[in-house]
């Protein structure tokens, strides 16, 4: 037998694909590095933050002395805050908190250091003084730098203090061998005064030029703004007016107010000579504005308004860049406000201070004066209900009552003393029946 068959098509079956969902990432904590540091004023700390969620957000403990710090950076680049504390007069404890988008938080524990360099770092120009430099260091000047380092109030010797150029075309000359230099150390003397000499490049257009000075021990920084002055351009060519200093006193505040500084005073600078029209530069526009900065005539006038103490000058420069220093404004404290009258001591005073009362009988003395006053009676021996005061205690003025009571015995007394107090002691003597039907 021969047994022959043919294909037939088979059933079809479809098996389901179920998609991998990869898990989702590891949640990473906050963090912050480093999590405590010492911080000086002025001088930036940078804070990494890491883990968490971002957006972040910065807050502090004491945004006096170190204000609420703003987030910066991204992802790719890394997330930071920077940290500049205020001066502060003492060690001072202060907490940065980082805090992300879903609410967890990491801390930075601050430690600002005291402020050990003095605030008055003063510049004084040597030679050649050149004319039209006014205050400012004349191009290829020279001047002399003085900064204290002082710690709550004790100067600081043999301190290590580290002088920079920060801005500005002048160098520092090295002892000995008189070379200029952008950076140097010079160590305080025993009276806490670190002194370097300073130079002023030849070639240097007027400008405001910055120096820095650093405690190398602590890390302060303070920051010094001063003029250069083109030393010849505006001499004998371009002259202001008025010359000599204008000086601003703060008024006379309310009483028992402490002296203050003077706010919005005015003076008019009038140019002449050079070549208009003039620009007018102010190197502390904090402390003085101008209006306007550009003056487009010869005798023209600009406008100095002030804000605060302090003292200072204006740059001034014709169209050939011949430039001179403008008179100074000066403003000072005024006097302290008036001290308040003394305070009227409380008094107390009793009319009459004798009285008699009879059986039944109520007789009443005013108090006068200021104050509160107690009644209490001083005679040993008075029996309760025999005698009563009206009230006991009260406020000046007023009235108090003494009435003898009929039908209790008053012992053998036939006197009762009533002490009125209040800010002295005044005593009362009240005549009354010993006793009574």
């Amino acid at each position: 037998a021969l047994l022959a068959s043919c294909g037939g098509g088979g059933a079809a079956s479809t098996v389901p694909v179920v998609p991998v969902v990869p898990p989702p990432p590891p949640v990473i904590a906050l963090a912050v590095l480093p999590s405590a540091a010492d911080v000086f004023a002025d001088l930036p700390t940078d804070i990494s933050i890491s883990g968490g969620t971002p957006p972040y957000t910065a807050g502090s403990s004491n945004i006096v002395l170190v204000p609420s710090p703003a987030v910066t950076g991204s992802a790719a680049a890394g997330f930071k805050v920077t940290i500049l504390a205020k001066s502060a007069n003492v060690d001072t404890p202060v907490t940065v908190t980082i805090r992300d988008s879903l609410g967890a938080t990491a801390n930075v524990t601050l430690n600002v250091k005291a402020t050990t360099l003095n605030n008055a770092v003063s510049v004084t120009p040597l030679s050649p003084t050149g004319t039209g430099c006014g205050t400012g260091i004349c191009s290829g000047g020279d001047a002399r730098v003085v900064v204290t380092a002082v710690l709550n109030g004790i100067k600081l010797t043999n301190r290590p203090i580290r002088f920079d150029v920060f801005q500005g075309d002048f160098r520092f000359v090295t002892p000995g061998t008189n070379a200029p230099v952008t950076s140097i150390v010079v160590n305080t003397d025993e009276n806490g005064e670190a002194v370097v000499r300073m130079t002023v490049l030849v070639t240097a257009p007027t400008q405001v030029a910055t120096l820095s000075s650093t405690d190398t021990v602590s890390g302060l920084v303070r920051r010094t703004n001063f003029n250069i002055v083109q030393q010849t351009n505006g001499a004998g060519i371009l002259s202001i007016l008025p010359s000599g200093t204008t000086t601003f006193t703060g008024g006379k505040p309310a009483v028992g107010q402490p002296a203050q500084c003077p706010f919005g005073g005015v003076v008019d600078h009038y140019i002449y000579g050079g070549t208009p029209p003039y620009v007018v530069v102010s190197p502390l526009p904090q402390y003085l504005s101008v209006f306007p900065s550009i003056v487009t005539t010869n005798g023209g006038s600009y406008r100095v308004s002030q804000s605060g103490c302090g003292t200072s000058t204006l740059i001034v420069t014709d169209a050939l860049n011949r430039a001179i220093e403008s008179p100074s404004v000066a403003s000072v404290l005024g006097p302290a406000g008036d001290a308040p009258p003394p305070t009227v001591p409380p008094t107390i005073a009793v009319t009459p201070t004798t009285l008699t009362v009879g059986c039944g009988q109520t007789g009443t003395a005013s108090v006068s004066g200021s104050g509160t006053f107690t009644a209490t009676v001083s005679t040993a021996g008075v029996p309760a209900g025999s005698f009563t005061v009206t009230p006991t205690a009260g406020t000046i003025p007023g009235t108090i009552s003494f009435t003898r009571n009929n039908g209790v015995p008053a012992a053998s007394a036939t006197s009762i003393v009533v002490n009125v107090t209040g800010a002295t002691v005044v005593p009362v003597t009240i005549t009354v029946p010993a006793n009574c039907p």
